[in-house]
Order: C-alpha cells, then sequence, then structure tokens
C-alpha cells in the first residue's frame, strides 16, 4: 500500500524550503578572503500544530493516499471516530542553515556557491526508536553570472510553481504553518497551501540558464533537471531529462508599490516496457514499449500597493495530484481495475487548481487570509460511479487559510489557520440503491515563533 509517510517524504519531503536565499532578511559575513566572501544566513523556529476533525469516509480507510488520517487503521480516532492530535514541529519553512561563498572574476564573471540544509524539530514518528529526525541538503549549487545572464548547475528548487509558491510564501506561510502536510510522520516543513491551489516544486538537480534581466523588468529562465520516475504502475523508463521554464516580469512604482507576474510550465516523458508472451508456453515473444508525456503550465501576478498585497496564480496540466507534478500517488492515473486497466494503459489525470491570498500590514503586524483549490477530473477508465464495491474518487482539495503575525526586529510570532476540506464522488448505496456524498473536514491551528538572520 502507498502510504503517507512516502507520500510527503516525496511530495513535501523537503517542504516548503523556498528559495531562501532570495527571502533572508540579510546575510551575517563570515570571512573574507582571496577575494571570496563566505556568509551564513537562516532561520529557526517551532510551532504547536493542533488538528481535529472528521476522519476519512469509512469506505476510504485503508487507503492512507486520499483524505487526511495517515492511520490505515482507527488508532488516530477517538471513540465518536473524530480525530484529534498535537504535534511540536517546525514550519512552512522548517529551520534552516544557509552557507553562500561569492568570488567576483577578473573577466566579469561572478562565482557563486551555496549550501543549504533544512532541519526538522520534531521527530520523524514518535514510536522510532532513537527519535531520529529529518535533515536534508536542499540547495546545493553553483552559479556563474555575467552580462549574458547566469548558469546554475547543481541542486535548487524547480521552475514549474515556483511563482506560485513563492506567493504563498510572501501573501501567507512565511511565518507560519498552514496546511501541516503531516501529523504521525514528519519529515520536511511544512505545506502552506501546498495541495490546496498551488503546487510543491520541489528540490531537484538540474542544469539552468537565466537570461540577463531585460529593462530591470523581465527574466527567462529555462533548464532540464533530473526526471522523476514513476513506480505507481511501473512506469520507470524516463530517456529525456525534465524540462522547465519560468519568465518573470516585476516593477517597483516606488518603495512597497509595485507588481510582479509570472508563468511557468514543465514537461517529462516516461515510459513502460511490457512483454508479451505466448499462452501456451509463457516464453517471452516479444516486448512493446509504451510512453506518455505528464505536462504541466502556471503562472499568477502579486500586486504590493502600500499595506495591502494581493495575488492570484493557478496551474493546469496532467500526471501530478494535487500536490506534486508527478507523484506515487495512484489518484494521478486512472483508477480501474487491475484486471481491466492494466499498468501500460493507465493514462494521467487532469488536474488544475487556483489559489487566492490577500495581506494588510499595520505596523509590525499583519494579518493574511487565502482560498485555494486542487481539481481532478474523472477520465474513461476510472471506476463508474454505479459501482458498489469501488471506492469513491477524490474530486477536489479546498482550503481555507487565516493567520496574524507579528515581528520584532530579527523575530516574528504567528498564529495561523487553516480549514482543509475534501470532495470526493459519490457512490452507489448498496442497500438503498440511492448515490451517497462522501466528504472530509478538518481544521488545523498552529501557532509558534521565528528567528532569523
Amino acid at each position: 500500500m502507498w502510504r503517507s509517510s512516502k507520500r510527503y517524504a516525496a511530495v513535501v519531503g523537503a517542504a516548503t524550503a523556498l528559495v531562501w536565499a532570495t527571502s533572508a532578511q540579510a546575510e551575517v559575513k563570515l570571512a573574507e578572503s582571496g577575494g571570496w566572501v563566505v556568509s551564513t544566513d537562516g532561520r529557526v523556529n517551532g510551532f504547536v500544530s493542533h488538528v481535529w476533525g472528521e476522519n476519512r469516509p469509512q469506505e476510504l480507510s485503508n487507503l492512507s493516499w486520499v483524505g487526511f488520517n495517515e492511520a490505515p487503521d482507527s488508532g488516530q480516532t477517538d471513540a465518536e471516530g473524530k480525530l484529534r492530535k498535537t504535534r511540536i514541529r517546525s514550519g512552512y519553512v522548517p529551520s534552516t542553515l544557509g552557507l553562500t561563498l561569492k568570488k567576483p572574476l577578473l573577466s566579469g564573471l561572478k562565482l557563486t556557491g551555496r549550501v543549504e540544509i533544512g532541519f526538522q524539530i520534531a521527530n520523524i514518528d514518535p514510536t522510532f526508536v532513537a527519535d531520529p529526525t529529518w535533515m536534508e541538503p536542499r540547495a546545493v549549487y553553483l552559479d556563474a553570472a555575467g552580462g549574458w545572464g547566469s548558469v546554475r548547475v547543481g541542486r535548487d528548487l524547480g521552475l514549474f510553481s515556483r511563482g506560485n509558491l513563492l506567493m504563498n510564501y510572501e501573501l501567507g506561510h512565511a511565518y507560519g504553518v498552514g496546511f501541516p502536510c503531516s501529523y504521525e510522520r514528519i519529515f520536511g516543513g511544512a505545506c502552506g497551501h501546498v495541495g490546496f491551489g498551488t503546487l510543491w516544486p520541489d528540490f531537484k538537480a538540474q542544469m539552468v540558464y537565466t537570461t540577463p534581466s531585460f529593462g530591470d523588468v523581465f527574466e527567462l529562465s529555462l533548464g532540464i533537471f533530473d526526471p522523476r520516475t514513476v513506480p505507481t504502475y511501473s512506469w520507470t523508463r524516463t530517456p529525456l531529462p525534465r524540462f522547465e521554464g519560468e519568465a518573470v516580469a516585476h516593477h517597483d512604482f516606488s518603495e512597497g508599490w509595485g507588481f510582479k507576474a509570472w508563468a511557468n510550465g514543465a514537461a517529462q516523458q516516461v515510459g513502460i516496457g511490457v512483454n508479451r508472451t505466448d499462452p501456451m508456453t509463457g516464453e517471452v515473444i516479444d516486448r512493446e514499449d509504451f510512453e506518455q508525456t505528464a505536462w504541466g503550465v502556471g503562472g499568477g501576478a502579486l500586486g504590493r500597493l502600500g499595506p495591502v498585497k494581493a495575488g492570484v496564480s493557478g496551474y493546469m496540466g496532467r500526471g501530478m495530484d494535487g500536490f506534486q507534478f508527478l507523484t506515487f500517488n495512484p489518484i494521478f492515473v486512472g483508477q480501474g481495475p487491475q484486471a481491466d486497466v492494466p499498468p501500460e494503459k493507465r493514462r494521467f489525470r487532469p488536474t488544475r487548481g487556483f489559489l487566492a491570498e490577500a495581506s494588510v500590514t499595520i505596523g509590525t503586524t499583519w494579518v493574511m487570509g487565502g482560498f485555494g483549490m486542487a481539481m481532478f477530473d474523472r477520465i474513461a477508465t476510472d471506476y463508474p460511479l454505479d459501482s458498489v464495491d469501488d471506492p469513491p474518487l477524490l474530486r477536489q482539495q479546498r482550503g481555507i487559510s487565516a493567520g496574524l503575525f507579528h515581528r520584532i526586529e530579527h523575530l516574528v510570532i504567528g498564529l495561523d489557520y487553516f480549514n482543509a476540506y475534501y470532495g470526493f464522488d459519490p457512490k452507489l448505496d448498496e442497500d438503498t440503491m440511492q448515490y451517497a456524498s462522501y466528504s472530509q473536514t478538518v481544521h488545523i491551528v498552529n501557532g509558534g515563533a521565528t528567528v532569523e538572520w
């Protein structure tokens, strides 16, 4: 069974560890020698996260890849079948330590090296012996820049959905938690609105070229990325890298007044080989290759109007669940029975989502609110709605968020709320022969503090 521990290790295993180098308040210089300048930046945080609400519908109790409850049994619910759980954990961005090395060369080339490590303060699983926790090198890259643009080689955040995620950082959960991703096993940071209107770009090995900024307004990034295989139903052939790109336009009219707009996309081919056997002898007589392309496009716009900030973003494509482009989650392909739909006939499910957020700042205090939704289309090979024995399929994940934050120099104290709603297909009830509706609603309240440098 595909477990939620794998789900969140894959979906937001490093989450949500944004491009912290561009978001830190200031770098602290550590040393300077031979033209090299070494500096550090980062943050340390901690939150109490309390979850309560409905359990998954009973018909989904054994499917840990849909809805919110990581336990395939009733161990996480009370006598009334309700969920209630508290963890002490890191936030949307986990505790982070970054080191940056910079050196200008005589040719005008500027070299930058970056190593960034993320830490989760919670134990991965409270039942594990020795209380292990999560730690991961998320960004490790070399960047060479000149008048012609820049080239980045190494491990860093992807381009598809990057602008969407950074909007959620700036307007929403930079100093909060939002949706916690998981509560039984915690690997990285939290999700914020990931899964509920925006996707997680993930940190991936990459080679990316970025143009110089045209008119200090527009720049374009194009890159090749280490491809992801899809072990669900054995789609594991990746002859080509993943291709991703993002175009960004931004302009500041004056301090605190400006706009940013972006568009991004990704495409990756995956394949599977199937042996054909002689029905009489069982010997392999032929092998046939099957291929399909996962793709996605997205974009958004953000306006800064003095104390008010507001933005919208969205995405659409095939080959993703609500959390990530290419995933372990079976919901991103057709869900018909194996006998009728063998692996080579599985097709990627069309998916789309949107997110709207806004914040208002008064002095050193600000409030935020957001609404986002991920939607999953039905496809021809899915279980029919009039099927009695098959589980209902997930059709949407809807999130409503609110938060209050206060800054005291390098310290930010935050309190936020997230309402997570899961909607499923109606299913035919065998006893009444009527269609029954299925849904799940979970509430999360998070409070804590972040210190950054």
